[in-house]
């Protein structure tokens, strides 16, 4: 056998397209080359040609069985790294959406201190007023607490879909609006 072992690839190749039959008819073509211009069949000690051929195709099945087996096996590990790794980020997806609630307790000082800050800032935005429409009440800013982040600070619509404000008033339908 020779050092390079793909030296005959592309003149293989380009029979096994001239054969329509295939590997099976490539490997007729083959012994019958073998069997017309060379002594193998006939050269040697009876039946050692048999043994040749066995030879030549377990040693070369058992390659090919080697190198689909670790093309597989390394297929496999592929796949369960990429499990493992979706089922970390799901995980962790997980315990972010639902992280467990936390109760501290308040001494009884704590909680009257927390709910004069509260009224403090509650009047504090009362008093904000300005009259330029934005509105005075501290309800319409006060975020519920399902609110998105992003909506913290923005007027909610009235019942007519629109927005009540200290000089007029709006709602809406799809057909029409009316201003007051």
């Amino acid at each position: 056998m020779s050092n390079d072992p793909e030296r005959f690839d592309s003149m293989l190749l380009a029979m096994a397209q001239q054969h329509e039959g295939g590997v099976k008819e490539l490997l007729g073509t083959i012994v019958s080359f073998l069997a017309r211009k060379t002594d193998f069949f006939i050269g040697g000690k009876e039946g050692e040609w048999e043994k040749v051929v066995k030879d030549t195709f377990y040693v070369h099945a058992k390659k090919a069985k080697e190198e689909a087996d670790k093309i597989k096996k390394e297929k496999e590990e592929a796949d369960r790294r990429l499990k493992e790794i979706q089922q970390k980020k799901e995980q962790e997806r997980l315990a972010q959406d639902f992280e467990p609630a936390t109760v501290t307790e308040l001494t009884d000082q704590e909680a009257n201190k927390m709910l004069e800050d509260i009224e403090k800032e509650k009047q504090s935005k009362t008093e904000d007023g300005s009259g330029d429409g934005s509105p005075t009440s501290s309800k319409s800013e006060i975020p519920d607490e399902d609110d998105d982040p992003a909506e913290k600070g923005k007027l909610k619509p009235n019942s007519g879909n629109g927005c009540d404000l200290e000089n007029y008033r709006w709602t809406q339908t799809l057909e029409e609006v009316e201003v007051s």
